[in-house]
């Protein structure tokens, strides 16, 4: 397809070189237009077709690649496994190639050597400002540069200092027990098969509202809360191909797509509740009521924990950082940990052995009483065999598949590779996942690559080839909260249920996923059998 086009295109601008423009030099108006034309025709074909001359060096992905697979649907799996893989395998690849993408062409990095050496040295490979020139688009609204995520320097440090001790303080795993029974109760009123997408989203919206911010969503209880309708929507819009790979879609030509400006409202619906519960969290903080004696301090929500930081003088955010730090926390925080546990979840349908390792481990560890018990902190801990799962779940099929882009701030090298100053540099988190070079036969589910001695200690030798929180001084700051919530959920299912995909699920072969930011389970449909 784009040799096609490069043909056309090659003939187009001879036949306009010798036929047409001799002639309409005669028209100073019309050989004007003429030129504009074959401006833009030049332009599209040597900076949105090739990469900038400096990067000509380094393998790239062709132009009209990515938008076959925008414009079909094609998933990030079958398109890593049409075009990637197969690329970055090759024994002459060193792990690096070029694709262009919602901020141009960037690196991206495939190999885990040069992965680590892009988390760790942020000086050389800062965040790139993927804010700048599109203001007000639904993704900037929601997720703006006043947030841990987004924020570089003196800026990310400050944040950082207030909400670190907030999260080594808050581990609320009797909530996620309490919201498991909860999920439990509205799942005896669901039909035999569940979609399980739809409850992990909910459960990890109350965990994330409760947790992050002490704020009643009642998406497990109540089907048609209009919170919950107002995030779905949201969080829906926030990943919309079009609107992501052209943000000025979404800023000056807004007015021309209705939906979109209804997505807009339910975005400052949102954002509104969030201002309205910090504003309140401060007032009753400012009264000496934030304080619960009977609530442990492990329980309490993380914004009363930041703000309680900010009293002992541990830093201090100003009401826009808390809000888009709790919006971080909604994206980085509820959809991954809802997609973890929907992947999950399947996988444990599909290997029935593995499962049922993992409801022994459950046992052994919470008992077999046929009653719902709360994990604690330390039972969790003991979870050898379920964390392998989570595991090998976050790298067959993790969330996250590449993170905010870097830049390179000088001219540099990686694998050898000349690198200018200015390049777009992206750590590509799936394709080393799922590359031959660091995990044997990756496209199967193996939970073992994580046992003790096991391939994933083999891997860690030579760098890091699993990354789906990242790594280094940026990596996600809520990786432990996000674990012990998969931990808490999937113990006391095992012990709950057995499950199984259903013999006509659109998943019975493999996981159907959908998304582009955060990858998720496509309906996943599932057959629970209680077990008491």
């Amino acid at each position: 397809m784009t040799y096609t086009l490069q043909k056309q295109l090659k003939y187009a601008m001879a036949f306009y070189s010798t036929h047409v423009i001799p002639r309409l030099q005669k028209n100073k108006s019309i050989g004007i237009s003429a030129a504009v034309i074959m401006s833009l025709i030049y332009l599209f074909r040597e900076r949105v077709m090739k990469p900038p001359k400096q990067l000509r060096h380094i393998p790239h992905i062709n132009f009209f690649s990515v938008f076959r697979s925008l414009f079909t649907g094609e998933s990030f799996w079958e398109r890593a496994y049409r075009v990637v893989i197969p690329l970055i395998d090759s024994p002459k690849s060193n792990g690096l190639f070029l694709e262009t993408g919602r901020y141009g062409w960037e690196l991206y990095v495939c190999n885990p050597e040069d992965a680590k050496r892009v988390f760790l040295k942020q000086d050389l490979f800062p965040k790139y400002p993927v804010t700048d020139g599109v203001e007000n688009t639904l993704l900037t609204k929601f997720i703006t540069g006043e947030n841990m995520i987004m924020a570089e320097g003196a800026r990310w440090k400050s944040q950082r200092k207030v909400a670190n001790p907030a999260f080594r303080r808050s581990m609320p795993v009797k909530l996620f027990g309490q919201l498991t029974q909860e999920m439990f109760v509205a799942m005896e009123s669901m039909d035999e098969i569940i979609n399980v997408t739809d409850l992990m989203q909910r459960w990890t919206l109350d965990a994330i509202g409760k947790a992050g911010f002490g704020f009643e969503f009642n998406a497990i209880s109540d089907l048609n809360s209009e919170w919950v309708k107002t995030y779905e929507k949201v969080g829906t819009s926030i990943d919309e191909p079009l609107f992501f790979i052209f943000p000025k879609l979404d800023r000056e030509y807004l007015w021309l797509f209705p939906k979109r400006v209804k997505a807009h409202k339910e975005a400052d619906k949102l954002l509104n509740m969030i201002d309205n519960v910090i504003e309140n969290k401060r007032e009753l903080l400012l009264r000496g009521e934030t304080s619960n004696d009977a609530l442990e301090e492990n329980e309490k929500d993380l914004l009363t924990l930041m703000l309680e930081s900010e009293n002992r003088g541990e830093g201090a955010m100003s009401n826009l950082e808390l809000k888009g730090n709790i919006c971080a926390f909604f994206l980085a925080g509820h959809d991954t940990t809802s997609s973890s546990l929907s992947f999950a979840i399947h996988y444990l349908a599909q290997n029935q052995e593995i499962q049922q390792r993992a409801r022994e481990e459950a046992i052994a560890i919470l008992g077999d009483e046929p009653v719902d018990v709360f994990p604690t902190v330390e039972e969790t801990k003991q979870m050898n065999y379920i964390h392998q799962i989570m595991k090998e779940t976050m790298r067959i099929n993790g969330p996250i598949p590449t993170v905010v882009p870097r830049v390179a701030t000088e001219d540099t090298e990686l694998s050898g590779t000349f690198v200018p100053k200015g390049t777009l540099v992206n750590v590509s988190i799936f394709n080393i996942h799922h590359s031959e070079k660091y995990w044997k036969n990756s496209h199967e589910f193996n939970p073992d690559r994580f046992a003790p001695g096991g391939e994933a200690d083999t891997n860690a030798q030579d760098g890091i080839s699993w990354l789906p929180f990242g790594y280094g001084g940026r990596q996600c700051i809520g990786m432990n909260f996000s674990l012990n919530e998969q931990r808490v959920l999937l113990s006391m299912l095992l012990r709950k249920y057995s499950w199984t995909t259903p013999q006509n699920s659109i998943h019975k072969d493999r996981v159907v996923s959908t998304g582009m930011a955060v990858i998720v389970t496509y309906e996943l449909d599932i057959k629970f059998k209680k077990r008491y």
